[in-house]
């Protein structure tokens, strides 16, 4: 039996929440009959905090065998990718991420200060086949005491 999409949106909001995050928020992309939905808790992550983040896929409706990674955007250029679970024991050699349905990724981040303050894109780029779609969020990183770089 098969969640309604509803459903599983709820879950990762939930788990978002859980995890510490305040208020998720859902961006929607769509190519053709793909859709891709990007949620994330804050639009203002602080510097040192990890930030947990979901994607998910659906074709024609129905949950979907994708890939995906991130891109971090400024200025509508590309100046950063990082792969889900990146240099954990999930994903050791950083590479793009296969899933069904969707994910949730407690292990995005921390930004560190030199993100302080520059607004930056953060969108997941998910394919299906020929199909891309990138939900995209857009973030304010904020500091708090003790923020280092982090490259």
């Amino acid at each position: 039996m098969r969640a309604p999409k509803t459903i599983l949106l709820a879950v990762m909001a939930t788990a978002l929440a859980v995890a510490g995050t305040a208020t998720a928020s859902t961006t929607t992309a769509r190519n053709g009959p793909l859709t891709a939905t990007f949620t994330a808790g804050t639009h203002a992550p602080n510097c040192k905090q990890k930030w947990p983040v979901a994607v998910s896929a659906r074709f024609h409706g129905k949950k979907a065998h994708a890939t995906a990674f991130y891109q971090f955007l400024s200025g509508g250029a590309v100046v950063g990718t990082q792969y889900p679970y990146s240099a954990t024991s999930r994903n050791r050699q950083d590479r793009i991420w296969h899933f069904y349905g969707g994910f949730i990724d407690r292990t995005f981040g921390p930004f560190g200060a030199l993100a302080v303050g520059v607004p930056i894109t953060v969108q997941a780029v998910v394919k299906v086949g020929r199909y891309t779609a990138y939900p995209s969020y857009s973030v304010k990183v904020v500091r708090v005491a003790g923020c280092r770089a982090v490259r």
